[in-house]
């Protein structure tokens, strides 16, 4: 049975859609109400398992209002993406206090769309929910099937527990440790691990998962498209299909200042602009997640303007396939 758990988008931009010719990305991603999609856009306003500072159950508006201040134009390829079937089709049901039974929903939600062929971009919310969304996905691909994993982010997230509780620092931990798991390490890749905001023991037990970490400094040593390059090869080695997760505190904070640990050294927003249009374009995606944007700590809505821009180059990238 077809389980999407929906409610209506918190925030529905009405403003700025301009006319036909404009192609306004929040005018071309009103939605109809059917599931005829390449790919949907689903927020998840959850962000009890937040452990620093919360506030990102409102990053699915935040990018939302972003959204109003784009068309779909590609200057550069000279190719608008609205050809593309894509919409924002709502929010999953989120209870704050019911982590099992929201992130249940989550996971059917996604399982639903994976199985239509729909590729589900998800906006959280805390960085917790990768897991009901990697569940999802797995559920959908059915038994033999594997997935590979990148991960843009400031730290691992292969906590084991956070003084005792889950938190939003141990999805990928879960789904490695996962009964039955269809993720294993030397399919999943980080990148972006920035300098004095992770410890030894949690790189140590990436390196015994066989897990490919590649810091933020290594980046800027190597340049974006190389380690792209070596993302896909390695979360696309002997998998079916790959799951992209961003924490957007993988980013420098003078361009994503609103989030629970910003990070001064991060990775500068056209670099991972670049990753998802190429990771979007490599035919592999089959579900991603935007996540960690906190609004409360965000002068003028700057986070979720340049969230809503990554969104738009994954969907632009995932658009080319089809062109």
């Amino acid at each position: 049975m077809d389980k999407l758990n929906l409610l209506p988008p918190g925030l529905i931009v009405n403003t700025m859609k301009g006319d036909v010719a404009e192609h306004r990305a929040g005018a071309w991603l009103t939605w109809d109400g059917t599931l005829d999609l390449d790919c949907a856009i689903v927020g998840v306003p959850y962000d009890g398992a937040s452990v620093v500072r919360s506030g990102s159950r409102h990053g699915p508006d935040a990018v939302r209002q972003g959204l109003m201040y784009f068309t779909t134009y590609s200057s550069r390829d000279r190719r608008t993406m609205t050809d593309f079937r894509a919409a924002d089709i709502g929010d999953v049901e989120v209870v704050l206090t019911d982590m099992d039974g929201t992130f249940k929903r989550i996971t059917d939600t996604v399982r639903t769309l994976v199985s239509k062929k729909i590729v589900p971009v998800m906006i959280g919310g805390d960085h917790s929910i990768a897991f009901p969304n990697l569940r999802g996905v797995m559920e959908a691909m059915g038994p033999g099937k594997k997935l590979g994993v990148i991960h843009f982010d400031a730290h691992h997230d292969l906590r084991k527990a956070h003084l005792g509780a889950e938190s939003s620092g141990v999805p990928f931990r879960k789904a490695l440790e996962m009964p039955g798991t269809l993720l294993s390490g030397p399919n999943l890749v980080q990148i972006g691990m920035a300098e004095f905001t992770n410890s030894p023991a949690l790189d140590d037990y990436a390196k015994e998962m066989g897990v490919t970490v590649i810091s933020g400094l290594e980046v800027r040593e190597r340049g974006i498209a190389a380690v792209v390059d070596q993302a896909l090869r390695i979360a696309g080695d002997g998998t079916d299909a790959i799951y992209l997760s961003v924490d957007i505190d993988v980013l420098d904070l003078s361009q994503a200042p609103g989030t629970a640990a910003p990070n001064p050294f991060g990775l500068p927003a056209h670099d991972v602009q670049f990753a998802l249009r190429k990771i979007g374009a490599s035919g592999l995606l089959a579900g991603a997640d935007l996540v960690e944007i906190s609004p409360p700590f965000d002068p003028r809505n700057m986070t979720g303007s340049t969230g809503a821009s990554l969104i738009l180059s994954l969907l632009y990238g995932l658009s080319s396939t089809k062109a």
